[in-house]
């Protein structure tokens, strides 16, 4: 039953990827990083059922995430430079992106665990 509910968020995460990402530019793709690791990072600190987990986490989150990565795929370029030209530029990416993701994931963690942490102290 998990896979089938992955699935169902596969299905529901890619069309969304596919819809943010029709004309992709450098800030849509920040941007699209961004939320989906920022909730990713608040899923992982939030306890929610199994279901929901399969569902959002690794269903909708996991798809968006790997339209990102599709979208990041560079031109192709025509030289004898081109591995040197075409490994700078990917490494260039996914070192930004790999940051944006980091930052962002840790921030929805945070975000999560310290609001439910002042929560427990005031009340």
């Amino acid at each position: 039953m998990t896979w089938v509910l992955v699935a169902l968020g596969g299905a529901v995460g890619s069309t969304i990827g596919a819809l943010l990402l029709r004309r992709p530019s450098s800030a849509l793709l920040v941007t699209a990083t961004a939320v989906v690791c920022g909730l990713a990072g608040m899923m992982s600190a939030q306890h929610v059922s199994s279901r929901v987990t399969a569902v959002v986490g690794y269903g909708v989150l996991g798809s968006a995430a790997s339209m990102v990565a599709f979208a990041l795929a560079a031109p192709m370029w025509v030289g004898g430079d081109v591995p040197v030209r075409s490994t700078v530029s990917a490494a260039k990416k996914v070192g930004m992106y790999c940051a944006v993701g980091v930052t962002f994931a840790l921030l929805g963690y945070l975000a999560v665990r310290g609001g439910t942490t002042l929560y427990r102290k005031l009340t």
